[in-house]
């Protein structure tokens, strides 16, 4: 019986070192020490044998079958270590090679303003953050100044989450798609150390009648800075940088005196229209200047809803339409066209 145990044993080492995969591994497997296999087949016999001899046979026998195991178990690995070598070799790539760059991917309008203002303001010392399009109306109005009463409010036709996620939330809990990246300055301030010099750049969302300037979904690029004896010729002087940075040093900038409840004072400012060179267009509702973005200096209440004190800290804040941006860039005359996934369009750039 013991012979047996070891000619099945060398038999299958023979077999072994001729297995060449998975299938035939297998099927060494069945043959030797399945329920129809060799191994299997010899134990039967052991009812024949005396106790100590049976007892002794036994351990012999499983002591092959885990040694069986063991043995097919490497096998296995083995076989899959050549297989991936093999892939390897064959699928072996030289990632040092140039491709040639026709037909490659290029940035949307948008983003390649978006990245150019970005690369303006971190010249200038600004950091870059970012907020949830998903926003809490505590952030979005409240803690700007614009409670539920203000007729502020009445500037933002707001698209608000479902009554079904909104019905149990608190008034200041209540969510909503951002209408502005002012709320990126309500949490910087609660959580950053000053002074701060950020700028925001983002998606928000308004519902409005559409035309060449006005869409329901656009993108805004909001700048605040908080520090000691900061002015509204801080303002101006940073403004009127980047705006040449951005649009060339001819560009022609309009201040207009506004009254926005929330801030103190207040400023929107024009450019003169690249698209018609201030001889009137669609772009610029036939007046010759397209108004870009909103400035101000930050209300005292703002900052002192955000935990700083305004007896020591001032600051100002403006945001800007990069689709129009983009549009005085361009020279494309509607905000709309960048939406509408016009290839004739954006191959261009």
């Amino acid at each position: 019986m013991k012979e047996k145990l070891i000619n099945i044993k060398d038999n299958f080492l023979e077999n072994l070192k001729k297995a060449k995969n998975d299938v035939e591994l297998k099927e060494l497997e069945t043959n030797t020490i399945w329920k129809t296999g060799i191994l299997n087949d010899i134990l039967k016999w052991l009812k024949d044998l005396w106790a100590e001899e049976k007892k002794e046979i036994w351990i012999e026998a499983n002591n092959l079958k885990n040694f069986i195991l063991e043995k097919l178990e490497e096998k296995k690995l083995e076989l899959e270590t050549l297989n991936y070598s093999k892939i390897e070799q064959e699928e072996k790539i030289d990632v040092t090679l140039e491709f040639p760059s026709k037909d490659k991917w290029h940035l949307h309008p948008l983003s390649i303003t978006s990245k150019l203002l970005e690369d303006i303001f971190i010249s200038l010392g600004f950091k870059i953050e970012d907020g949830p399009q998903i926003e809490k109306e505590e952030y979005n109005f409240d803690k700007l100044n614009i409670p539920d009463n203000h007729p502020a409010r009445d500037v933002w036709d707001t698209f608000w989450l479902s009554d079904e996620i909104n019905k149990d939330k608190a008034p200041w809990e209540k969510l909503l798609l951002r209408t502005h990246t002012s709320p990126v300055q309500v949490r910087t301030m609660l959580s950053q150390e000053l002074p701060l010099k950020i700028i925001v750049p983002g998606r928000v969302f308004r519902f409005e009648q559409e035309d060449a300037r006005h869409t329901c979904n656009f993108y805004q690029l909001e700048w605040l800075v908080v520090g000691k004896w900061v002015t509204f010729w801080d303002l101006k002087w940073t403004l009127d940088t980047v705006m040449k940075k951005l649009l060339w040093d001819d560009t022609v900038l309009r201040f207009r005196p506004s009254i926005f409840p929330f801030t103190e004072p207040s400023a929107e400012i024009d450019v003169q229209c690249k698209l018609c060179q201030g001889k009137w267009c669609r772009m610029c509702s036939w007046s010759g200047w397209v108004e870009l973005l909103w400035a101000w200096m930050v209300h005292p209440k703002v900052l002192a809803d955000c935990w700083v004190d305004p007896e020591i800290y001032s600051g100002f804040a403006f945001w800007m339409w990069i689709d129009r941006i983009a549009s005085q860039r361009f020279s494309v005359s509607s905000s709309r066209l960048f939406y509408q996934s016009k290839l004739k369009l954006n191959e261009q750039f």
